[in-house]
This record gives structure tokens, C-alpha cells and sequence, in this order.
């Protein structure tokens, strides 16, 4: 009788089989739902901290454009300043030119083989009548 007892599986025991792989499914389903969940939640993180990045590099150039555009509107001011008409003037008075000043004004008489030099306009006036 011993002997039939092993060779004929119990109830108990036929019915603890299923139970052990359905146990085992569940838990395989288990780890492989938290390996799921974690790359997802990896993706997302890297995803976000790219997003980051990129948004801080374009408040960096942001920065950087509002810099440049400083430095250029400084830039043309100098320029609009150094190109108006009595800035121009004042600098090249202080530089020498100009018009020149009635007594660095010489008027030469060609009419007679002596060309004669005058200081003033009015002489040139009287000596043509």
C-alpha cells in the first residue's frame, strides 16, 4: 500500500502545482510591471532634463542677444554722433579746417602781365572799375 501511495499523486498536491506556476506568472509579471514603470519613469526623466537644458541654453543666447544688442545701440550712437553735421564741424575746426579768415585770403589780378595780390575784396572791387 505504501507503494500505491507514491505512485498516485495526491489531490492536494496536484492542485499546489498550478497554484506554484500561477504564483510564479504573477511574480514574473510583477518585476517585469516594475522594470516597465521604471524605464517609462527614466524616459520621462531624461526627456524633462533635455527640455531643461535646451530651455537654458536659450535664455543663455537670450542673454547674449540682449548684450550684443546693447553694445550695438551704443555703437550707433557713436556712429549717429560722430556723423552729424555740427559735431563734424566743431572737429574739424579744432583740427584746423574750415573756412579760412579774410586776412588768409589772397586775390590774384590776371588781366596785366604783373599779377598783383590783394588783401581785401574791396580792392579787388576797385581796382576792376
Amino acid at each position: 500500500m505504501v507503494f500505491q501511495q507514491n505512485a498516485i499523486a495526491s489531490e492536494s498536491r496536484t492542485a499546489a502545482a498550478p497554484q506554484a506556476r500561477i504564483q510564479f506568472h504573477r511574480a514574473v509579471l510583477v518585476v517585469l510591471l516594475m522594470m516597465g514603470i521604471t524605464i517609462l519613469l527614466s524616459l520621462y526623466v531624461y526627456q524633462a532634463s533635455v527640455n531643461y537644458t535646451v530651455e537654458l541654453r536659450i535664455e543663455q543666447k537670450k542673454v547674449e542677444y540682449a548684450r550684443e544688442q546693447r553694445l550695438l545701440a551704443a555703437k550707433l550712437q557713436l556712429l549717429g554722433e560722430s556723423q552729424n553735421i555740427t559735431t563734424m564741424v566743431a572737429r574739424a575746426r579744432a583740427a584746423g579746417y574750415g573756412p579760412p579768415e579774410m586776412t588768409q585770403i589772397r586775390y590774384v589780378r590776371e588781366d596785366a602781365n604783373d599779377p598783383l595780390t590783394f588783401n581785401h575784396p574791396t580792392a579787388v572791387l576797385s581796382a576792376n572799375r
